[in-house]
């Protein structure tokens, strides 16, 4: 006889989903990038940053999120948000 596992419904999210962190930065009227501080329209794509990337284990959560524009989040990518502004001010060497 075969057993097959129960298929389960998919766990829910651990931390708010991203239509509840717009929702709540529209509500603050955080409305710029937090590292550029450009403002968001329809030329400037919004996008949550992790400031502590989850890749080195940052959490999904309130204190852990901050809006940036596309081009701020790609260039930060992974890297710690001192890190990566200590870059881009000139003060580091990597």
């Amino acid at each position: 006889m075969r057993v097959t596992p129960l298929l389960r419904p998919p766990e829910p999210p651990s931390g708010p989903s991203h239509r509840d962190v717009l929702r709540r930065w529209e509500e603050m009227e955080a409305w710029s990038c937090t590292y550029c501080d450009r403002p968001f329209g329809l030329m400037v794509v919004l996008e949550v940053d992790h400031i502590r990337p989850m890749a080195a284990g940052g959490l999904h959560e309130w204190s852990n999120l901050a809006p940036a524009c596309r081009e701020c989040n790609r260039l930060k990518s992974d890297q710690d948000v001192e890190t990566w502004i200590a870059i881009h001010a000139g003060q580091s060497d990597t």
